[in-house]
């Protein structure tokens, strides 16, 4: 491990990560806790720099996907969320992956463990688009070229080539693909 303190790894990656190569960057990070690196995912200023954060924590993004500043990935760092290619994700969108109370009494409510807490994996295929604040609940695929409005809480698979908006989530419109 580095004598160089986090604070100083995390000021380098964040303002002078414009001379540095992919390479380089995985190598400096290497050193940061999955949190830290998580959090430099959710709000660095490059997008090619926040990809590269997210895939060191077990986040699977494909090639020419966008991610805005503000992506929360909650899956234990467990490598549940996959993301494919040329996938557009607006502002603050939040995939959930896991699910529990953390350390609260409710984990023992056997409702609550029983029909709450959720775990599985989150898919989002290729070329599609994910607006402002939209949230992923465990277990959810959402196919190909599928459009999810603004704000929309997807509790169900999406399928290919549909828009859906609202909470909970619903389609809305078929849309025909485009190759």
């Amino acid at each position: 491990m580095s004598d160089v303190p986090f604070s100083q790894v995390v000021m380098r990656l964040m303002f002078d990560y414009e001379g540095l190569t992919p390479e380089q960057i995985e190598q400096e990070a290497s050193a940061l806790p999955r949190k830290l690196l998580r959090w430099l995912g959710a709000q660095h200023p490059d997008n090619r720099t926040r990809k590269i954060f997210f895939r060191m924590t077990g986040v699977h993004i494909g090639e020419g996907t966008n991610v805005t500043p503000g992506l929360i990935v909650n899956d234990g760092y467990s490598g549940l969320c996959s993301i494919g290619n040329r996938v557009s994700i607006a502002t603050n969108v939040t995939l959930v992956a896991d699910s529990n109370p953390n350390n609260s009494r409710l984990g023992a409510e056997p409702y609550v463990k029983d029909h709450l807490v959720k775990q599985g994996p989150v898919v989002i295929e290729d070329d599609v688009w994910l607006g402002t604040n939209v949230v992923v609940l465990p277990g959810v695929r959402v196919g190909r070229g599928a459009v999810v409005g603004a704000g929309a809480v997807v509790t169900r698979d999406v399928s290919p080539f549909t828009v859906v908006a609202g909470v909970p989530a619903r389609p809305i419109r078929a849309l025909t693909p485009v190759e």
